[in-house]
């Protein structure tokens, strides 16, 4: 399938790359499949592409790398929603916010997305944990 994009133009997109979520990402009803992309020239360098909405990309980072103490606790429905043994066979990703100020680059650490890349299925989750904010500022020093 030709999938014409407003972010990575025209896509040629194979059924074996596609990524299917289990519930839609929030606020986000009417897509449940995507591309997971990667592109050397835009940061960060993972792009979530929606199939079903060729204008819609969302900038995806590893929570791991911008806090280096984030861990979390799925519970057993969590990992079986995406058939998984262990959080550790997953890919863990953040949605970003990249607004014109860099300085105000933002992930959501308490809303993770647990992908499974061996049958393509994703999830996002909602972390009742505090201690992650909805808000973590990636540039911010002190977060250090």
């Amino acid at each position: 399938m030709l999938l014409k994009t407003r972010l990575f133009g025209e896509i040629d997109v194979k059924d074996e790359e596609v990524i299917y979520f289990t519930k839609p990402i929030l606020g986000f009803d009417n897509c449940r499949e995507y591309l997971l992309m990667q592109n050397e020239s835009i940061f960060p360098t993972f792009w979530l592409q929606s199939i079903n909405d060729p204008n819609l990309a969302f900038p995806v980072v590893s929570p791991f790398s911008v806090d280096d103490n984030y861990s979390i606790n799925l519970q057993s429905p969590d990992l079986e929603d995406v058939k998984l043994k262990s959080i550790d066979d997953a890919l863990v990703l953040t949605l970003m916010v990249v607004p014109q100020s860099l300085s105000s680059i933002r992930t959501n650490l308490r809303a993770p997305i647990i992908y499974n890349p061996e049958n393509r299925i994703a999830k996002q989750l909602i972390l009742y944990d505090e201690k992650y904010p909805i808000h973590y500022y990636v540039l911010d020093s002190s977060n250090n």
